[in-house]
């Protein structure tokens, strides 16, 4: 079962610094979600661990593309002192050759990653090699709104595993019937969930705080924004709050080219406001956020897909939120491609930093778990 206490918690971390060595297989860019959820977990295990990354991935054009923004948790990556990355090879015969070399030394906890969706053929031989080497093995399989049949789709590299983790609980509750009797313990963990969210995908509401009076960060959010396609326009709006004195601001918005799309909000809010603001938004930005900042914990708390515009893309806010996104505001066509690509996850729920602490933990008392051949789903 997962730990339910602080002092659970505590002591499944000192179990995890007692490892001699933890193998984690997974996607592994840096620009795709799969990838960054990968990097999380290998950051909260090398915290507490000796760490190999494996990096699994299987298609050559998996980080193509100028559409995609920086991440913002990419900022935050684990030192290099204790994780060593390796790339998997594309064709299946050699993969398995492969991943003996990484348990060559004396490994006690391997870990997979699975995004339904994508090819994960490669589990069910991650999970072998792992368990002939005498390693405990967990594959988290990440619940999102886009793949059809969820973890099912996957159930048979999942099925030799000693402990599955799946983001949703109906997902669970079927990948348990799927499997039967003979099966892995199967658990719920929020750190795998990205459902939740009930905004539509056609309308995209875009929601930008900027600080009082600061016309050029305006002047480069409503370029990026008018740079929208015409034809696409009737899908969008933007909303900017910002306080703002005189007409400047105003004016401003009101000789932008898609004006009849941009609300101009200079109220103050409640913190219950504030959540409401996140909450009904398909994306939200904020520029040059300070570490307490207001408008991205909410965002935050919200699990919204969240772009964070900072000068010399410098900032200290992101550390583990895999939902958050980094752009020049200096530069209207880095803000554009930031706010598309923050656009495109709008159907995304995106887990809280302190999830993949809790995540760590459970990891942390798989090694002493009492039987490899419990059934039980929790």
């Amino acid at each position: 079962m997962a730990p339910e206490s602080e002092r659970e918690i505590i002591m499944s971390l000192e179990g995890l610094r007692a490892l001699s060595c933890v193998v984690v297989a997974g996607p592994s860019s840096n620009v795709t979600i799969p990838g960054l959820m990968t990097d999380e977990v290998v950051g909260v295990l090398a915290a507490h661990a000796p760490v190999i990354k494996v990096a699994v991935n299987l298609s050559k054009d998996y980080d193509s593309g100028l559409h995609r923004a920086k991440s913002l948790s990419a900022n935050f990556r684990p030192s290099d002192v204790a994780t060593r990355t390796f790339r998997s090879p594309l064709i299946s015969r050699q993969r398995r050759q492969e991943f003996r070399q990484y348990f060559k030394e004396r490994v006690e906890l391997a870990v997979a990653l699975a995004w339904p969706g994508i090819d994960n053929s490669w589990i069910g031989e991650f999970v072998h090699v792992a368990r002939q080497a005498g390693a405990r093995t967990v594959v988290l399989v990440v619940s999102h709104p886009s793949s059809d049949r969820g973890a099912t789709s996957i159930a048979r590299e999942l099925a030799d595993a000693d402990l599955v983790l799946v983001g949703d609980i109906i997902e669970a509750t079927l990948l348990s019937a799927t499997l039967g009797t003979r099966r892995p313990v199967i658990e719920v963990h929020r750190a795998l969930s990205l459902t939740g969210r009930d905004v539509g995908n056609e309308y995209k509401r875009l929601s930008t705080f900027l600080p009082k009076d600061a016309e050029q960060s305006l002047l480069n959010v409503l370029t990026a924004f008018d740079a929208i396609p015409t034809d696409w326009i009737d899908n969008y709006d933007l909303r900017i709050f910002m306080r703002y004195s005189g007409r400047t601001i105003p004016d401003h918005v009101a000789s932008s080219y898609h004006a009849d799309h941009v609300q101009l909000i200079g109220d103050d809010f409640s913190s219950l406001d504030m959540l409401q603001i996140a909450s009904d938004s398909s994306a939200l930005s904020v520029a040059d956020p300070a570490f307490d900042s207001r408008a991205y914990a909410t965002a935050v708390d919200a699990g919204v897909a969240t772009v964070v515009m900072a000068g010399d893309m410098a900032t200290d806010v992101g550390r583990g939120y895999v939902g958050g996104l980094l752009a020049d505001i200096n530069r209207p066509t880095s803000v554009f491609v930031a706010h598309n690509h923050a656009l495109r996850l709008s159907d995304l729920r995106f887990p809280s930093p302190d999830a993949w602490f809790e995540l760590a933990a459970r990891l942390g008392s798989v090694v002493g778990d009492a039987s490899d051949d419990v059934n039980e789903f929790a």
